[in-house]
């Protein structure tokens, strides 16, 4: 019987975050990763967005297991909501990012899991699978490529990834497993993309300490270094900087907290005794022995950074002398809220380190030398780039193609299309019911297409852009005006002359339209005839077009 392996991407193809990959044979399905991704500037209200685990959750007694590549939110950060619908047989990764995954979990959800823990090297058996776990080198420790064993060789998920000889916790790649597992043979190569754009291997974490010593020999007074929460390499140096130089380090924000309570707890982040403070002894310490660290690298609006620079932060304030270290490049689409973040740093004194010309920060994901590396070294019958935005994608396909092979072995998928392997050959299979789900509080939205706008987001982009105006009516039983009527705008600009003009006209046109329908219409039908009347008031007086509410009361 011919063995039929499907590989489909549910998220993290053709854009930043989301990740998350099926893979499926002999009817059993195993899930790598399921993260999320946090909505661009174009949702105002949306927590964040995740995969759409619809097919995996019809098929969950035929799910063996969810096996995380690393700790990172966008591979982990969805697994809270996945994990309410089903409960795999077991969750598998390294001790940090299983750490992660239980610091986020509910308690009720978390007890009735089975984690796994796992060393590089570490082969499981989960239904009709061989999974094997090997060390991969990225920005957070405890990452894994996946190799999965099949009839017609490994397919090997690389997972986030970068080829970096002097990483900060010494632990290298495992490149001699990996020439092992091309020895038996690699049928098709899924490999992260993020910077398939940039030329050259991507720089070690090591080489951005020189950049940070200069940074720390010329400040007078406080760092404040923002960083992602769970980017352990950059944090450790931060703290091993701060010991050197006799700072305290205080940590900001409760994710970030987190994070190195578990890394501390797992060995993997080391503070020497005497360095950590707490918030309470801010205003004991000296501006010159203080190290603030906290989140906000992508200006989002209630992360520490974005609160100290809009001046709201409980315990910071900036003054003339500190200065502040954004140690991370902004996702596509954070741009303009990371520049409004400096811009305001700097008007309140601080000197603001962000530029790739200071050298602080590297990324942790492959460019195209790390990406001809791994095509070089596995020798891939297929090729799959995957974790990038669609011009990752190309660039990661010309690679390929560079190193010789041919474009019919190179697929570029999308979310929910995918590819089976029959008999050692690769093709495309139509897509499966997919897209995304918008997460908002306790609420989940499934969307076709994240990128087309459902009502509740259109709604609050016009009310956004032009304000809203609410009209209060009181009637009595019989119907008839008992009250002067209300009326509340917000978000509206008008001059007082003109306000006064068109508060005047907007009662006198109600009060008609009241008089006119109020016994003859339903009261739904009231309403739209006075939200009618209101927008056509503002419409030849003000051009413009408010969001209009109206409230009929009953005396």
């Amino acid at each position: 019987m011919k063995k039929e392996i499907k590989i489909i991407p549910i998220g993290g193809i053709g854009e930043i975050g989301k990740n998350s990959t099926l893979i499926q044979m002999d009817g059993d399905l195993i899930l790598i990763d399921a993260g999320f991704k946090f909505p661009p500037s174009t949702m105002p209200g949306i927590d964040f967005i995740i995969p759409d685990f619809s097919y995996i959750i019809k098929r969950k007694d035929k799910l063996k297991g969810i096996l995380i590549t690393h700790g990172h939110l966008d591979h982990i950060g969805a697994l809270r909501y996945l994990l309410e619908d089903i409960t795999p047989p077991v969750i598998a990764g390294s001790d940090l990012a299983l750490g992660l995954v239980k610091g986020m979990l509910p308690e009720k959800i978390k007890r009735v899991q089975h984690f796994k823990k796992v060393k590089t090297g570490e082969t499981l058996h989960l239904g009709a699978f061989t999974v094997e776990f090997i060390r991969m080198t990225h920005s957070i420790p405890g990452s894994f490529g996946i190799a999965i064993k099949t009839p017609y060789g490994y397919i090997y998920h690389t997972g986030d990834y970068k080829i970096d000889s002097t990483p900060v916790d010494g632990k290298t790649m495992d490149i001699k497993r990996l020439k092992m597992v091309a020895k038996e043979g690699v049928v098709a190569l899924l490999s992260d993309s993020t910077n398939a754009d940039e030329p050259g291997f991507t720089g070690s974490e090591s080489l951005i300490g020189e950049n940070l010593v200069k940074i720390f020999e010329e400040a007078k007074g406080r760092i404040i270094a923002a960083s992602f929460s769970t980017n352990i390499h950059r944090i450790q140096q931060f703290v091993n900087l701060a010991k050197a130089f006799g700072r305290k380090v205080i940590f900001d924000g409760k994710s970030l907290i987190e994070s190195v309570k578990i890394s501390k707890e797992l060995g993997y982040i080391k503070i020497p005794k005497g360095v950590e403070a707490n918030l309470s002894d801010i205003s004991n310490i000296p501006k010159r022995k203080l190290m603030f660290i906290t989140t906000g690298t992508q200006g989002e609006p209630m992360s520490g950074l974005a609160r100290i620079a809009n001046g709201v932060h409980t315990n910071l304030s900036i003054v003339k002398g500190d200065s502040v270290i954004i140690s991370a490049d902004p996702i596509p689409g954070n741009e303009r809220e990371v520049a409004n973040t400096i811009n305001k740093l700097f008007k309140l004194g601080a000197m603001v380190y962000y530029r790739k010309a200071d050298g602080i920060h590297v990324s942790g994901h492959c460019s195209q030398e790390d990406i001809r590396f791994m095509i070089k070294l596995l020798k891939p019958k297929y090729f799959i780039p995957v974790h990038g935005e669609y011009r990752h994608l190309v660039f990661a396909k010309k690679i390929a193609e560079e190193q010789g092979m041919s474009e019919k072995n190179i697929f570029i998928l999308g979310n929910g299309a995918g590819v089976e392997i029959v008999n050692g050959r690769m093709r495309r299979i139509p897509r499966i019911k997919s897209g995304a789900v918008i997460i908002e509080g306790k609420s989940k939205i499934p969307v076709k297409n994240e990128e087309a706008e459902f009502p509740a987001i259109s709604e609050r982009k016009k009310m956004a852009s032009s304000g809203t105006i609410c009209i209060v009516v009181r009637l009595n039983k019989n119907r008839e005006l008992v009250k002067p009527i209300k009326i509340e705008a917000k978000g509206i600009v008008l001059s007082k002359a003109n306000k006064d003009e068109i508060t005047k006209s907007l009662k006198e046109k109600v009060v008609e339209t009241v008089k006119k329908y109020a016994k003859i219409k339903t009261t739904d039908e009231l309403k739209k005839e006075i939200e009618k009347t209101v927008k056509s008031v503002f419409k030849k007086d003000a051009r413009k077009s408010p969001t209009v509410f109206s409230v009929i009361l009953k005396k």
